[in-house]
């Protein structure tokens, strides 16, 4: 990814939109027995998807090219 990609990691946007993608991960892991990751461990093992995902959905998607 360039550089570029991650200019807006810092925003209040993206802060809102990896907590929706949390919220999303820890319906998704409701059931019984399954165990779904708090948020710093959710943040940490799926930034690069986070930030692919949210260039995507704002736009920006030619930022995502390796």
């Amino acid at each position: 990814m360039r550089q570029s990609a991650f200019n807006d990691i810092f925003s209040d946007k993206f802060a809102g939109f990896v907590s929706r993608m949390w919220l999303d991960h820890c319906d998704e892991n409701s059931s019984f027995y399954s165990v779904a990751d708090d948020y710093p461990t959710y943040l940490i093992k799926n930034f690069k998807y986070l930030v692919r995902k949210f260039n995507t959905q704002n736009g920006n998607e030619h930022l995502n090219i390796k």
